[in-house]
């Protein structure tokens, strides 16, 4: 069987956690800065969502959270998040709040949250001290001190990384599907540059399918195969483990003048900066899809919100109304049983461009 770029990374996970040593830290959503985690001597792990069953037991969690909340309970039972030290996340929406309120009093290790803004322009100073002194508290969990040489380092490869990413994406040389492979990969921040610089050319799907974007809720790993199968071809990805994750910041190269100015670095990218829907107003997020969509000639939007998800559920109408393409608008959730729904959905709005588009030609 010929490998694949996936098998590779693949076998590259595959002997990292045999190899692996170090603690490891999960952390929920794109707020927090992976780079403090290493900087500690630590394994950064994202908690990602899969596919449930109806029957999956949540009791901890309440009914009305949406189902990627109500899965990380059983999510954490797997590997390798059975093995991890603590877990932290920056200030979300709301039922990630209540999410790590459960798990602090349900688990065994600490699950941190720190302040975060909700909205734009907040006191930088005050958060900057809230997200350094939950990960203190991360670092007295493990054991581990700030390694300042080693944060500075980090970002700057880090760096790279998301720059090497962007170039690839934009020329459509990385599919959405190792995207969001990568964005959740455990591997070390210069481990993975070395994989996406080392790349050959990632694109196994029909050229000429319409160009779609994934956007909405925190994907299960089931869209993009239901997608590709019915012929359409996500060369952006709006969700929060597609492009957003990777977005180069306005400051290019690595972070000089020491500790201070590498924390401001880290604020304003992850916390600042950050798009995510539950922040407001939305302009910044609508502005930077506007952005994806010329950039990549995209022909229609696949919208999903997962049952229950506030941000992106009270969102779609303003999304839909702002970036004029044909938008398909879904509200899953995260079971297997919804799969055959999306399914269906997917296939009548991909037929409908591809008949759309033979139309334009013929004209």
């Amino acid at each position: 069987m010929k490998e694949t770029p996936i098998t590779k990374l693949n076998l590259l996970e595959d002997g990292f956690w045999e190899a692996i040593s170090e603690p490891l830290v999960g952390y929920l959503c794109m707020r927090v800065p992976v780079e403090l985690i290493e900087a500690y001597g630590a394994v950064p792990v994202r908690i990602i969502s899969r596919p449930i069953n109806h029957s999956d037991s949540q009791p901890i969690i309440r009914n009305d959270a949406c189902s990627f909340c109500r899965s990380v309970p059983e999510v954490l039972k797997s590997h390798p998040y059975d093995r991890l030290s603590a877990i932290i996340a920056g200030t979300c929406c709301d039922q990630m709040r209540r999410l790590i309120d459960s798990l602090s009093e349900s688990l065994e290790i600490p699950a941190i949250l720190f302040g975060a803004p909700r909205t734009y322009g907040t006191d930088e100073t005050y958060f900057i001290d809230e997200m350094m002194l939950a990960f203190k508290k991360i670092g007295n969990a493990i054991g581990r001190e700030l390694d300042l040489d080693l944060l500075a380092q980090v970002i700057g490869t880090r760096q790279m990384l998301r720059e090497s990413i962007q170039s690839l994406r934009d020329s459509d040389r990385l599919s959405s599907r190792l995207l969001q492979r990568i964005a959740s990969s455990p591997l070390p921040t210069e481990t993975l540059l070395r994989f996406v610089n080392e790349l050959e050319v990632d694109t196994k799907v029909n050229p000429n399918a319409p160009r779609l974007m994934l956007f909405g809720s925190i994907p299960s790993g089931k869209e993009l195969d239901i997608i590709e199968k019915l012929g359409g071809n996500v060369v952006a990805d709006g969700t929060c483990l597609g492009d957003r994750t990777f977005t180069p910041p306005v400051e290019q190269g690595g972070i000089k003048g020491g500790v201070s100015n590498s924390l401001e670095f880290l604020y304003r990218y992850y916390i600042e900066e950050n798009n995510c829907p539950h922040r407001r107003p939305y302009t910044k997020l609508i502005d930077y899809v506007k952005e994806l969509i010329n950039q990549r000639n995209i022909g229609g939007i696949i919208y999903r919100s997962v049952k229950y998800c506030h941000p992106f559920g009270l969102a779609a109408t303003r999304f839909r109304n702002a970036l004029n393409v044909p938008f398909l608008q879904i509200d899953d959730d995260l079971t297997l049983q919804a799969s055959a729904s999306f399914r269906t959905r997917i296939g009548a709005f991909v037929e409908m461009l591809e008949m759309k588009r033979g139309l334009a030609q013929k004209r």
